[in-house]
Formats: C-alpha cells, structure tokens, sequence
C-alpha cells in the first residue's frame, strides 16, 4: 500500500473528531493530538478531518480550530450514534 493511500481523511470520521473535541478537555489536549493518538495518523490529516467537520456545521471556533467546540448539529450527530449503538445492543440481545 503506498504511504499516500495509506493515511486518508476518510478514515477519521466526524465523530471521532466530535468526541476528540468532547475529550479534550479531560485528556488536557488538542483535538488533532487526540486523534493522532488514536489514529497514528499525522497532523495534516487529523486537522484535514477537524476542518471538514467545521465545514458540515459540527465544530465551530472562534480565533483558532484546535480550541473550537461542538454545536448543537455535532451533538445531534453523536446522540444519534449513541441511539444507533443501543438499538445495535438490543437488536443483539433478541
């Protein structure tokens, strides 16, 4: 696999870019280092991924991205995985 296939923005979904806003507080980070922790991939792609996630509406900042927070439209987005993950749960369970 070549290196440029290999570390895409399509792979850091809004989500995981949602909670790397959500967590950073608790981690004492910046979102992008949140998400190169867990992706492995480098800054440009995790800020690539923060910068789409502005554009769509979840994110939204003031002076600069990395200290932005999560609107109202993100929020919706994550309860919306949460919901989909319990149904998933329960849908197991039967």
């Amino acid at each position: 696999m070549s290196r440029s296939k290999q570390f895409q923005r399509k792979h850091i979904t809004d989500e995981m870019v949602i909670r790397a806003y959500l967590e950073r507080k608790l981690f004492e980070n910046w979102p992008y280092h949140i998400l190169m922790e867990q992706t492995g991939y480098p800054l440009k792609v995790c800020y690539s991924a923060m910068e789409r996630a502005y554009d769509k509406g979840y994110i939204e900042f003031g002076t600069s991205l990395r200290s932005g927070w999560v609107t109202e439209k993100g929020m919706e987005l994550i309860r919306e995985s949460e919901g989909d993950d319990a149904h998933e749960s329960n849908h197991e369970r039967l």
